[in-house]
């Protein structure tokens, strides 16, 4: 769907009808995500009837600034829940501090209708949607 080379890689998983973010690095700005999350991934999704954004940062390092971390809770779990997107699934990090950053934005979904789902890997991922979406 959309690439940013040696930061974020945005695919369409269509068995699952979800959108699977594979972050490399927290260290974007926030036109850069605002571009990969709402103008490329969730308009995917929302053409494509999406039901879940898998965001997977096992790898990843770094932390959002504070101004995209903001930005999830105004704009971006908002958008999720009026555009169809029901689940909102994070791959654990490896890493301590960007463990901790996706803890923070995950507490701002629930607010917004989503249900907020933890997975060790993408494939447990995908699997708990076949068994409960």
């Amino acid at each position: 769907v959309y690439d940013i080379p040696g930061k974020v890689s945005v695919h369409w998983l269509a068995e699952v009808r979800s959108i699977l973010d594979t972050w490399t690095t927290y260290s974007v700005s926030l036109e850069e995500f605002r571009t990969a999350v709402l103008e490329k991934g969730l308009v995917y999704a929302k053409a494509n009837n999406g039901q879940a954004y898998i965001v997977d940062s096992s790898k990843a390092v770094g932390v959002f600034s504070k101004e995209i971390q903001d930005f999830i809770g105004t704009d971006i779990f908002p958008s999720f829940a009026e555009n169809g997107i029901k689940y909102f699934i994070t791959i654990n990090a490896e890493a301590p501090v960007t463990r901790l950053t996706v803890k923070t934005y995950q507490a701002k979904a629930g607010p917004h209708g989503l249900k907020l789902v933890e997975a060790d890997s993408t494939e447990n991922a995908i699997e708990w949607l076949k068994n409960n979406a």
